[in-house]
């Protein structure tokens, strides 16, 4: 589970620079932001160059932990975090920290979890700025049906393989 250490001293700088670090990885480079003290986005889509001048303890160790999350040696995420969102999307991202390694849902179960309907829980998944960290990539369409997601549907297959959830392909 994702421990969400949320700073209540600095406020979001929405338009100030942020701080970027890629990670080089089998699925492609992970671009990641942090405003100084929190991890704001991950993504597989370049962010810049961001704020130059040392980096951020919290984005040092974020790339530390992704690095060993593709490694095979970690399951879970231990970062500071800030999302910006509604309270509805802040529940579901909050559920699905809770989602544990080789283990999955499907929309329709995530809805049953936080209300709402299994299109508006794939609807907050695919702007879950978090990506990897807060795993919505551990949710799966109706009947496992591997569906949707904003790092593109092959990265998704590979994430859940990785974990365990679906086999590994035979002829890689």
């Amino acid at each position: 589970m994702v421990m969400n250490k949320r700073s209540p001293t600095k406020p979001l700088e929405l338009f100030g620079p942020m701080y970027v670090a890629s990670v080089n990885s089998p699925i492609g480079k992970v671009y990641i932001e942090c405003d100084g003290e929190r991890i704001t986005r991950v993504s597989f889509i370049s962010m810049g160059r961001g704020k130059g001048g040392k980096q951020p303890k919290a984005l040092k160790e974020a790339a530390t932990q992704i690095e060993a999350y593709f490694a095979g040696r970690r399951k879970k995420f231990d970062l500071p975090l800030f999302q910006v969102g509604s309270a509805y999307r802040k529940k579901l991202w909050a559920r699905l920290e809770k989602i544990a390694f080789g283990k999955a849902l499907t929309y329709e179960q995530l809805a049953d979890n936080v209300g709402g309907s299994a299109r508006s829980c794939g609807s907050a998944c695919g702007d879950n700025p978090l990506l990897i960290i807060v795993p919505c990539h551990r949710v799966l369409g109706k009947n496992g049906l591997l569906t949707g997601y904003a790092g593109e549907l092959w990265r998704k297959k590979w994430l859940l393989q990785h974990e365990g959830v679906l086999p590994k392909d035979l002829f890689e």
